[in-house]
């Protein structure tokens, strides 16, 4: 009876054992599933990151405005953005992140300038160069195709040239992208705002008519550049749903627009479309900017 209690009592203690063993295993790991599933939660949080929006870059103080700054304060404004640890990032770092998971640098921002100015090649590219930062220019590229024609570099109004943006793309520093072929018009004779829709135009018209431009625009990247971009500039930010679905059967995979927010970058491609971005005037700093987007 002694010898039968003995066995009874051991057999419920390696049972017990046994079992305690499944449950610290158990334990352990959903301790490490979850660990799992936290960073990979972490990763999929959106990514905050600023995206400025420069214009005319012009030596003259007398010029500056809205959409026009001095070479002085575009190196400030780049100057406090290094100090405080931004690191600059441009389209393709971002299809990069989304498409492959690529991971940005620590406090990711983007330098974009539109409308493709001559004084961006001439009073920014080497401040960019100094600095090595990079940055996103949008050309108009009617425009570019006519002063590659022209001897006339000027300041305050030419624009960049089919080898100045060869000698910008290859510093590495640099990315372009469109801005519409010849689309960048307001009022007057255009009867359109940028590319968006006209009162009364059939969607079959309006896709028809930005579709040929915008087609044009990338025909000749790739002619003068052999590269396509992959991110839409909308002019003036004026923005029609119609103009989706055209712009991805062209190609590109990101389009910029002028919201006035911070973009928060995900994991999803639906978050590339009208990219939003700050205008920086005249009078008003990137460091001001960027402190009131996050406070």
């Amino acid at each position: 009876m002694v010898k039968r209690g003995l066995r009874l009592a051991m057999v419920f203690a390696i049972t017990a054992a046994v079992v305690w063993g499944v449950w610290q295993t158990e334990t352990s790991l959903g301790g490490e599933v979850q660990a799992v599933v936290s960073v990979a939660e972490a990763a999929q949080k959106p990514i905050p990151l600023p995206v400025l929006m420069y214009h005319s870059i012009n030596s003259k103080e007398s010029r500056a405005g809205d959409y026009v700054i001095t070479p002085e304060a575009l190196r400030s404004d780049l100057e406090w953005l290094q100090k405080n640890g931004y690191h600059t990032v441009v389209v393709q770092d971002l299809l990069d992140y989304v498409e492959e998971g690529t991971p940005l640098p620590e406090k990711p921002v983007m330098i974009t300038f539109d409308d493709g100015y001559y004084n961006n090649y001439l009073n920014a590219f080497p401040i960019l160069k100094e600095l090595q930062m990079k940055a996103v220019i949008s050309i108009i590229v009617s425009e570019t195709d006519k002063y590659s024609q022209l001897d006339e570099n000027r300041e305050n109004y030419s624009h960049l040239t089919w080898e100045q943006i060869g000698e910008m793309m290859n510093s590495g520093l640099v990315e372009f992208q469109s801005h519409s072929y010849d689309l960048h018009k307001n009022g007057g004779n255009a009867q359109r705002k940028g590319i968006g829709k006209r009162k009364g135009e059939s969607t079959e018209a309006y896709q028809a008519a930005i579709r040929e431009d915008i087609e044009t625009g990338q025909t000749r990247f790739v002619e003068m550049t052999g590269y396509a971009p992959t991110a839409f500039t909308y002019p003036f930010g004026k923005v029609s749903e119609d103009s989706y679905s055209v712009l991805e059967e062209l190609g590109f995979r990101a389009s910029l627009d002028a919201q006035g927010k911070v973009f928060h970058l995900t994991r999803d491609p639906e978050c590339l479309r009208r990219i939003p971005r700050y205008n920086r005037p005249w009078g008003k700093t990137a460091e001001q900017i960027i402190t009131k987007a996050f406070r």
